[in-house]
This record gives structure tokens, sequence and C-alpha cells, in this order.
């Protein structure tokens, strides 16, 4: 009987207790100080990250299941798909309204550092040379140029009338005439053809192998002549419908091209790089590598943190989250035991 009182008094108190720390919790979380609060945490956990290794807290497979799961596997909702379609296309429309020139996003210094870059790379250009004198897609492609351009542009040795003519002609003579001038026509716009698209290619490839002055004074030309030009004029070659298919094509591509096993093996052996490499350097070390500055957490904490906590009190979410944690401690049992011993 004693012991059941007992227990009933300890119960009772447990809950009095939880109850108390829950509004203890829920005050200190939602006071003007909350935020205080949360940098003392931030400052207190970086105190100590110069004694915590990255290996102490991740471990590399964590990290790859990590990618694996929001780089290989995640799909994209159809709401949020729709919602790229929407802002691509506003942004075509903002950008039509927009005064900025291309040397806004491109200045003379970075063209300089590009060009400079690209001039360096002399295999790849001897690589793209051979390319373009040797791939049969580009012989194709010059043909099909060549025919394209001539298409429609050659005079007709008859006219339609003519040929009209002539096919009711009697005369075996006016046939054969008709056959012989269509051949030499086909023949000469061959010739002609074949001639344009041995001319293209070899300017390709004339191209390819232009002296790094030559390239450089061509580079410069080109930029020149359009670094002081308005994006919306590049913007307006293409409708709101067209930024949204593209930006969808991406997206498109992306989840093939992660699907290939080199892809994702390029992409784990990187992460395996860079877990190698910090794996036995202290938190704050790692931090500072990738510039994260304890002023850049704490200034994240106030921006964010109050209007998160106000949020979750509004729709009666705090208490119960603050419960959930604490209902374990003073239901256990040693808990108990403890408040019973006190009593």
């Amino acid at each position: 009987m004693t012991e059941k009182i007992v227990s009933e008094k300890s119960q009772l108190l447990a809950q009095a207790l939880m109850l108390e720390q829950v509004a203890f919790y829920k005050k200190q979380l939602t006071t003007e100080l909350s935020a205080e609060f949360f940098q003392q945490f931030i400052q207190l956990f970086l105190q100590h990250a110069p004694n915590i290794q990255l290996n102490e807290v991740v471990e590399l497979e964590q990290i790859q299941a990590v990618v694996k799961r929001y780089a290989f596997e995640m799909q994209l909702g159809a709401g949020l798909l729709e919602f790229i379609g929407e802002i691509a296309q506003r942004l075509h429309v903002f950008s039509l309204q927009s005064s900025a020139e291309l040397q806004d996003l491109f200045s003379d210094q970075q063209f300089e550092m590009w060009l400079s870059k690209f001039l360096e790379l002399e295999n790849i250009r001897h690589y793209l040379n051979h390319f373009l004198r040797e791939s049969p897609s580009i012989q194709q492609l010059c043909q099909y140029i060549a025919t394209t351009t001539l298409q429609n542009k050659l005079p007709k040795l008859f006219s339609q009338s003519d040929e009209d003519r002539v096919s009711s002609s009697k005369y075996e003579w006016q046939q054969k005439l008709k056959t012989f001038s269509h051949r030499q026509q086909q023949r000469i716009e061959q010739k002609i053809e074949d001639s344009i698209a041995r001319f293209i290619q070899e300017q390709l490839v004339d191209l390819s192998l232009l002296s790094n002055d030559d390239l450089e004074t061509l580079a410069r030309n080109v930029w020149d002549d359009n670094k002081s030009k308005p994006l919306s004029e590049y913007t307006k070659q293409v409708t709101p419908l067209d930024v949204e298919e593209f930006f969808v094509m991406i997206y498109e591509y992306w989840k093939e091209l992660r699907e290939s096993s080199y892809i994702q093996d390029l992409i784990l052996y990187g992460v395996k790089v860079f877990y190698d490499f910090y794996k036995d350097e202290s938190l704050a070390d790692v931090f500072a590598a990738i510039g994260l500055e304890e002023s850049d957490l704490q200034n994240e904490a106030v921006r964010f943190y109050p209007k998160v906590v106000v949020a979750l009190d509004e729709h009666e979410v705090l208490e119960p989250i603050i419960t959930l944690i604490l209902k374990p401690f003073y239901e256990n049992s040693q808990t108990l035991a403890t408040i019973e011993k006190h009593l």
C-alpha cells in the first residue's frame, strides 16, 4: 500500500516537473532572448570545433548515401516542375525589360582571362583540327550547308511551262534534249555543291589552327562588336515557352545522365577525395576551408530562427515537440526511482 502511494506521488511529481520544464523551454525559445540563447549554443559548439575531427562526426558512407539519394535518385515533383516552367517564363519577360548589357555579365577582365586560357589549349585545338578534317559527320554537315545554300539559287535551263510544252511535244529530239539538259544541270549542281562543301570544311580546318595572334585579334573584334549590346537583343530571339522547355530539357537530360555508372562513380569518387582530404582535419579547419565563419552561423540563426519558432508556436507545434523530447526522461523507471528516493 505504501509503495503504491509513493509510486503515484512520484509519477505525479514527474508529470508536474515535465510540464514545468516544457513551459520553461518554450519561454526560453519564444522570448526576445531566444536568438541570443541559440547564438550561445552555436558559440559553445564552435569553441569545441577545433578539438573534433570530421571523421568523428560523419563517415564517408554517410556522405555518399546522401549524394546517392539527392543527386541520383530524387525525382522532382510535378508541382516543382510546373513552378520551374512558370519562373522560367517570368524571367524571360523580366530580361526583355532589362537594359543590362553583355559586358555587365562578362567584363573585359574576365574576357581577357578566358581568352588567355583558351589560347593555351594547344592540344585541344590540334584535336579539333583533326576532328574537323577527318570526321564524316563534319563532311555531311558541310555538304548539307552547301546543298541548302544552292537550293533554288541556280537558274533552271527550262521553266515549268517549257517542260510542259516539251512533254507534250511529238518530236523525240526535244524529249532527248530535255533529258540531256536535266542531267547536265544535275552534274553542274553536284560539282558546285561538292566544291562549296570542301571550301567550307577547309575554312573550318584552317580556322582551328589560326595563330594565337590571329585568334586573339578575331576574338577581340567579336567581343568589341557585341559587348555593348543589350542582353534583351539575345533574349528576344526565343519565346518564353522556349525558355521553359529548355529548363525542362536540362532536367530530363540530367535525369538520364545521372543513371550512367560512369557519372555516378565520378561524383562518388569526388566525394571520397573530399572526405580523404579533410577527414583528419578539425571541424573548425573544415569550416574555414569552405569559407564558413562563426559570424555566418550567428547571422543565419538570427535571420531565420525567431520567425520559425514563432510560427511553430502559433500552430501549436512547439510545445508538443518539447514534450516529445522530455517525456521519455520523466517516464523512465530510473528517473521515477530517483524522485521516490528524494520524497
